[in-house]
């Protein structure tokens, strides 16, 4: 099972991220369910990348566990819809998914 952990600002920007696992619906290289996670995530962190304002940490280990720190957030519009568009797939998939894949949300401190 993958599990995600977001860490949302009180104006819902994604400020952290943990996941570990493998959502375990398919032999790895052939699981729907992992492919639609990791394509969700990898375009999250590479918007982040992209954005001269995102200041972030990333750690990926060997096993399979990913964090994202973002130390600081761009305050526009463009990434808020970033935002809600990568939460609202996140959803979608443990919605359609609900063994593979389970989310919880925190509310994090402003830096």
């Amino acid at each position: 099972m993958i599990a995600v952990s977001v860490g949302l600002s009180p104006d819902n920007l994604v400020r952290e991220l943990h996941c570990t696992g493998h959502a375990g619906f398919a032999i790895k290289g052939s699981d729907i369910v992992c492919a639609a996670f990791t394509l969700m995530l990898r375009t999250f962190v590479r918007t982040c990348e992209s954005s001269p304002e995102a200041r972030f940490r990333v750690l990926v280990d060997s096993g399979g566990e990913f964090k994202l720190q973002l130390d600081e957030a761009p305050r526009n519009d463009s990434f808020k819809g970033v935002c809600w568009f990568f939460l609202r797939g996140l959803d979608d998939l443990s919605r359609d998914f609900p063994r593979q894949i389970t989310i919880s949300y925190q509310e994090t401190l402003e830096r």
